[in-house]
């Protein structure tokens, strides 16, 4: 899978629509005084704070495979330990007390094998949490996926990047229950209310709908843009 460029200023302009889940994530985590946490795809930073301001006294550690991402988040905190490494390949068995991931495991495949190797990092009566978006069920999600198959796009293998590697909560709990003393499993929609259709391209563009070594990114976007003119300008994510 080729690696995303990532743009943290860009990133960055729709801070509170990314940053949302994570609060809510790390408001139901029912865990005191945890000693030592990590986030995994913590970007510039933003979900790592909401994990500081949680949790003060904890040991803090934030990882991103994106030396931009890791740049512009320790512009944020010299409190936290920023480290540019890679989800698919990190292993620190029963080191954390709460692993947490936002919007970052949707990334990466085998989510069976992923997920039994990351509650293998927890410590016992530890935490794991993490929230991916539901693309499974996402209209801007399958007009990304049918431009990367279209004619005009195939030959430069966006699909590889482009395909669904969510699940549904019930796969998740078939993986996760026998190895959990106690899961919890939810599904939030939140609307996100833009201006128009080039905003909603300018928010995707930011994650999922930017190419990797294809040089301009505007023939991608606008041919989205074409895809997706008849979709609502409220997107769920």
């Amino acid at each position: 899978m080729s690696k995303i460029q990532w743009d943290s200023q860009l990133y960055l302009r729709y801070e509170r629509q990314r940053t949302q889940p994570s609060i809510d994530l790390a408001s139901r985590i029912d865990l005191d005084f945890p000693a030592a946490i990590i986030d995994l795809g913590c970007g510039p930073g933003n979900s790592t704070r909401v994990l500081r301001e949680r949790w003060p006294a904890a040991h803090i550690t934030g990882l991103d495979s994106s030396t931009a991402m890791i740049e512009k988040a320790r512009q944020t905190s010299d409190a936290i330990d920023w480290r540019i490494g890679d989800i698919e390949t990190w292993y620190e068995p029963n080191r954390f007390d709460l692993i947490f991931a936002n919007a970052s495991l949707h990334w990466i495949d085998d989510h069976e094998s992923l997920t039994k190797r990351l509650l293998e990092a927890v410590k016992p009566s530890g935490i794991f949490a993490f929230q991916m978006p539901a693309l499974y069920n996402q209209p801007v999600a399958q007009a990304v996926h049918d431009v990367s198959e279209s004619p005009a796009w195939k030959s430069h293998r966006l699909s590889d990047r482009y395909t669904n590697r969510t699940h549904t909560p019930g796969e998740y709990y078939d993986w996760l229950a026998p190895l959990s003393k106690q899961l919890q499993l939810w599904e939030t929609v939140y609307f996100h209310e833009l201006a128009n259709h080039e905003a909603i391209v300018e928010f995707y563009s930011s994650t999922g709908l930017k190419p990797s070594g294809l040089g301009p990114k505007r023939p991608l976007i606008r041919s989205f843009q074409i895809r997706s003119r008849g979709d609502t300008k409220c997107v769920p994510s």
